[in-house]
């Protein structure tokens, strides 16, 4: 197959294989001032589950990215509704007839906000940092199949793949651009907590690091090196919050103008002409996470019983007011076979499968279900799983976390359940991080220990696989081992909500996986 003909294959199974994303994308609030009319924007943007205060590597950070593009950039990015992967720091690239060689083009004029230029050392030295275990990157395994990086110029940097990879360029749009000569001197286990990257970080975004002060806010002045132009706004200031009730109050007063808000908080600022309420599909699967080597857990019945006892249809409707139920690890249709068990609520069900499994015998101490949500929906959401589980005999115990606790937590062998989001986004390779045998702890982030051969054979062929309507079919054999053997429990994807001011022109924002990977325009945010 042509170059040619693949790349109008992979932009056809992009705009087929979107689910809900585009049905209501993040639009730019409307409006517009003059530019260069300075102002100082601030936001809580790292409010919220896709938020990721006070972690700033951004080669170890599975998070935060709304806040991360606002000074990073990736070579290649998504357009706001997601239907498109388009060139950021690279303007075009090929892809060889056989699918193993993928060429970069650069473009000219780009860069560092220390003014240094931006070239394709930049990009092998990141792709490597991102390749070696002692980056502690969660995208690694994503870049399994890359056996080389080669920079024939400046301004030509040529990937070569062991096989073809349909998923490269998804992969590549989680990976920001970081400087050879700032840190080229640092041993990536050294950077992995180095203070560099909250003191002087240095990119390529259209803001540049100005100052943090520690727990309060970050700090982003203008880039007057920024390829397309300096910004409209003078500085950027996203500040932190213990909740999305504290920042609610400081938009509500006028102290912020951006915010991730609740489904519940959103309803009720509906009738504020003062704020604009942005709202989408999140892309995240919410799922129950088992700890596989918890024994209660080894018997698949155990798990289905769980699926049975949960009324997710309702806890949907009734207590978060949004999303859909998920079948499996994947949200978009696409990828979901017909006939798969949607596990329809059945408290008899889950009772013969407990007892089938002994369960009365084998329970053992009541399970605890750690997260890191901490909004009412949520948590509301969760005390319902509770008291569900109860009626089918499963005692559980409920314990909301901040990031940096519930990262301990679920990195250690001793914790029974979690509640947590994992990216499903527009490519489902990328959910495979959560579910590969090889991605367990410490190379990875399959937390669960899932070690299922067929799941990892389906991500293989599916990575390898540029027919889209072939590789469709592999990740539909994926979704049905998945619902069958259960090693998670698929609950919802929700929707996700933000909050800007009206005073606010020009901004984008749309809810997605990590908070960001599409392309923002926040050069040209401004203030009235």
């Amino acid at each position: 197959m042509t170059w040619r003909g693949w790349r109008t294959r992979t932009s056809v199974t992009l705009t087929f294989l979107i689910f809900a994303f585009i049905i209501a994308p993040g639009l730019p609030v409307s409006g517009s001032v003059a530019a260069g009319a300075g102002g100082t924007l601030t936001g809580g943007f790292d409010v919220g589950p896709s938020g990721s205060p006070g972690v700033f590597n951004p080669i170890t950070d599975g998070a935060g990215y709304t806040w991360l593009m606002e000074y990073f950039s990736p070579l290649v990015t998504y357009n706001v509704s997601f239907t498109k992967i388009q060139g950021e720091l690279a303007s075009s690239w090929d892809i060889s007839s056989n699918g193993l060689t993928v060429t970069f083009h650069l473009r000219s004029g780009v860069k560092w906000s220390d003014g240094k230029p931006f070239t394709s050392a930049d990009v092998k030295y990141t792709l490597n940092l991102v390749m070696n275990p002692a980056s502690a990157s969660a995208y690694a395994s994503r870049f399994a199949d890359v056996t080389s990086i080669t920079t024939p110029n400046p301004l030509t940097a040529v990937i070569t793949l062991k096989q073809p990879d349909a998923a490269l360029l998804d992969a590549l749009s989680f990976v920001v651009m970081v400087p050879q000569h700032q840190l080229g001197s640092i041993a990536p286990k050294d950077l992995v907590k180095s203070s560099i990257w909250y003191t002087n970080p240095i990119g390529t975004g259209p803001f540049a690091w100005d100052k943090y002060v520690t727990n309060q806010y970050v700090e982003l002045k203008a880039n007057p090196n920024y390829w397309r132009g300096r910004p409209k706004l003078d500085f950027l200031i996203n500040r932190y919050f213990t909740s999305p009730s504290a920042a609610l109050i400081a938009l509500r007063a006028g102290e912020i103008q951006f915010t991730y808000v609740t489904a519940t908080d959103a309803a009720a600022l509906r009738s504020d002409t003062s704020v604009q309420i942005i709202h989408a599909p999140s892309q995240i699967l919410n799922y129950l996470g088992f700890n596989l080597r918890d024994p209660r857990f080894s018997d698949i019945r155990v798990r289905q019983a769980i699926m049975y006892a949960i009324d997710r249809p309702t806890i949907v409707s009734k207590v978060l007011k949004t999303g859909q139920v998920a079948a499996c690890s994947f949200s978009n249709p696409a990828y979901i076979p017909s006939g798969v068990n949607s596990y329809a609520f059945s408290v008899a069900k889950a009772k013969a499968l407990l007892q089938q499994a002994n369960w009365s015998h084998i329970h053992g101490a009541p399970i605890q279900i750690v997260t890191y949500y901490n909004d009412t929906s949520n948590l509301n959401a969760l005390a319902v799983i509770q008291q569900e589980l109860a009626q089918v005999g499963i005692s559980v115990t409920i314990r909301s976390t901040d990031n940096v606790t519930y990262g301990q937590i679920s990195n250690g062998p001793n914790w029974h359940m979690l509640y947590a989001g994992a990216l499903t986004g527009p490519d489902p390779d990328a959910v495979g991080i959560y579910l590969l045998a090889k991605d367990t702890p410490p190379n990875g982030i399959n937390l669960d220990h899932v070690n299922i051969p067929a799941v990892d054979q389906g991500f293989a062929l599916g990575r390898s696989e540029t027919d889209p309507v072939k590789r469709a079919l592999d990740y539909q054999s994926v979704c049905r081992t998945i619902n069958a053997q259960v090693p998670i429990g698929p609950m919802w994807v929700q929707e996700r909500v933000g909050a800007v001011s009206s005073s606010v022109k020009n901004f984008v924002w749309t809810p997605a996986p990590g908070g960001g990977r599409y392309y923002q325009d926040a050069q040209n945010w401004s203030l009235s």
